[in-house]
Order: structure tokens, then sequence, then C-alpha cells
């Protein structure tokens, strides 16, 4: 189900379309963004891949905090 709360088209849509219809489909047409234009952006998490516990961030890189973890540092 499409969220209209996220939608780029929003300011084009009126009050009577519902999400996923046509109308909502070509308004989404109109505003000529690409799906990775309107797609969120990965966030980083800030906890360890295999461990579960929180990572340390020293400027760019993170490294575990869990001294028995396999993979201490994850590159970026």
């Amino acid at each position: 189900m499409l969220d209209c709360y996220n939608c780029t088209a929003k300011s084009f849509c009126i009050d009577a379309c519902q999400p996923g219809s046509i109308i909502c489909t070509l308004n989404r047409l109109r505003t000529r963004k690409t799906k990775a234009e309107t797609a969120k952006p990965m966030e980083r998490t800030s906890f360890c891949g295999y461990c579960g516990k929180p990572l340390r961030i020293i400027g760019v890189e993170r490294f575990c905090n869990n001294v028995q973890c396999l993979n201490r540092y994850e590159p970026t």
C-alpha cells in the first residue's frame, strides 16, 4: 500500500484520490521524479550486525564494543 504522507505528489492530489489508484499513479508520474529520488536514503545502523551490541563510531569507521564479537571492525 502506498503512503500518502511521504508521497512526492501529495501537492497535486485531491482529497478524494485513493492511494494506488490510477489518478494517484498519474500524479506521481506528473512529478517526473525517479524511484530513486523518491526513496528514503538508507540509514546506517549503530548496532553490530553479528552480536547486536552498540557500535563505537570514530570518524567514519565503526567498531563493535563487544570484545568477543567475531567481526569487531565494520568498514564503510
